[in-house]
């Protein structure tokens, strides 16, 4: 399990997007009104991005679905004694559909959207894991009951590359936001409502 690549990489994913989807420009840097006079511009932009999105949703709900189907996953491998491994039933192309579809329907009947950024967690979750590579696990069950066996993984040279460099990534983008949120003074905010 990659902590800080799946929360740090899901949250800057989600930054990007909110910055170049969400329509929020650079003029609300300047009126925004939040940011100390001494900051530079880029700075005030940049406390911007994630005052943007964490008044859109809960980061906290956007974490914990980054790391969810290691959550349910990794205690089912234990308690089966390791045979179905650690991605099973919701490292699955259903479990997603199953949490993005649930997640629409509260959207759309109580406009609630904490179910759709838990889903969004899951994606990146998945694209992280490259699931794509066990299309066995990701396609389940439609290629069977089983879960696919091992896959040709990558060499441990390049396996601790890929790890550090992930996690290095991750734990900049959470420092960051860890950074704005104490800057700002909402680390409570953000502790009792996911809010910044």
């Amino acid at each position: 399990m990659f902590v800080f690549a799946h929360t740090g990489i899901t949250a800057g994913t989600a930054l990007l997007l909110n910055r170049f989807i969400g329509g929020h420009s650079a003029n609300a840097a300047k009126g925004s009104g939040e940011s100390s006079a001494g900051t530079p511009a880029e700075g005030r932009f940049a406390e911007v991005w994630v005052t943007s999105l964490g008044r859109r949703i809960d980061l906290r709900v956007l974490l914990v679905g980054s790391l969810l189907p290691d959550i349910i996953d990794k205690p089912l491998a234990v308690l089966y004694s390791g045979t179905l491994g650690g991605r099973t039933f919701s490292h699955t192309l259903l479990f997603l559909l199953a949490t993005a579809i649930a997640g629409l329907c509260l959207y759309l009947s109580r406009h609630k959207s904490w179910l759709l950024v838990l889903a969004f967690g899951v994606f990146m979750h998945l694209v992280l894991d490259e699931m794509w590579l066990r299309p066995g696990t990701l396609l389940w069950p439609l290629q069977g009951l089983s879960f696919g066996g091992p896959v040709a993984s990558h060499s441990l040279a390049v396996y601790l590359l890929i790890f550090f460099i992930s996690e290095a990534v991750g734990l900049v983008v959470l420092g960051w936001m860890a950074w704005v949120l104490f800057r700002r003074g909402k680390v409570r905010a953000f502790i009792r409502h996911g809010q910044v």
